[in-house]
């Protein structure tokens, strides 16, 4: 008889070492509690903007030099500051500050969630989507406003479901899908539970209002508000399910192709040769 094959093994979560950033900067009451939740499994490794970057996106530091410190965090933690962008800190790191690349990226623990359309512009989702581009698990947790009193409650939370992401994710080869969470605002006790959702195309109706400044030689400026409007109706997709207590995982992927439009593909290379041009095969 042949010999028989061993199953591969996977090797446990619970050695593994995280890099932690976000998008509030170093001195964010959020990083910190999420840290000690994670610390309290793994070995954390922080690399955190040394200012607020909130909503700067995907953006990342590219005709300036980056400059990095040790940072005072958590009794000694393993911490950095980068002058630079959430995107900037995971690149940082991976490439620079780590001798190996972490088994996971996390992102967080943000105040205000980044649901529906608020994920494009959000600095804490791009940090995790960074990380997916390096083909590390990567995962971005946010809170509603309103929730921080029950700030410790969801960061203890947040490491259990790292820990249960991560035992799956070890098991993949391939990790360009990243994972936008979002906690509710309500008491972990008041939550409904754990919904798998579609990102919505909830927005934020934006206006501009006209305030009065000294260090600007109009002496006026524009501050950006707005309120959040839903467009779905239904709690399949993040946005809504947050209404309603649900705590939101979304898985997300970088292809943003209209596959609607690809469809429609021959009708387009009909109408271009009508106009004598050639479509390439």
């Amino acid at each position: 008889m042949g010999e028989t094959k061993r199953k591969k093994t996977v090797a446990p979560f619970d050695d593994a070492t995280i890099l932690l950033t976000n998008d509030d900067g170093i001195a964010a009451t959020g990083i910190d509690r999420l840290y000690r939740a994670l610390a309290a499994r793994n070995r954390v490794v922080v690399a955190a903007p040394d200012s607020e970057q909130s909503g700067v996106g995907h953006a990342f530091t590219f005709n300036r030099p980056l400059h990095y410190e040790r940072a005072p965090f958590c009794g000694g933690a393993d911490a950095y500051t980068v002058s630079g962008t959430p995107v900037d800190c995971v690149k940082f790191a991976v490439s620079v500050l780590m001798p190996r690349r972490p088994a996971a990226v996390v992102a967080g623990m943000n105040i205000g969630e980044n649901s529906g359309l608020s994920a494009f512009y959000s600095g804490t989702v791009a940090a995790a989507r960074e990380g997916a581009f390096w083909d590390i698990p990567s995962i971005a947790f946010s809170l509603c406003q309103g929730g921080e009193r029950h700030l410790n409650e969801y960061a203890m939370l947040a490491a259990d479901l790292l820990f249960e992401l991560m035992k799956h994710e070890n098991r993949k080869k391939n990790h360009r899908v990243y994972y936008n969470v979002n906690f509710p605002a309500c008491a972990l006790e008041r939550c409904r539970g754990l919904r798998i959702t579609t990102q919505s195309m909830a927005f934020f109706d934006d206006r501009y209002e006209t305030i009065d400044v000294e260090n600007h030689h109009t002496k006026k400026g524009f501050v950006i508000y707005g309120e959040k409007k839903d467009i779905e109706r239904s709690a399949t997709y993040d946005s809504r399910a947050l209404m309603n207590n649900f705590t939101t995982i979304t898985p997300l992927c970088f292809d943003a192709t209209a596959s609607i439009t690809l469809r429609d593909r021959q009708h387009l290379k009909r109408r271009l040769r009508l106009k004598g041009l050639k479509h390439g095969q």
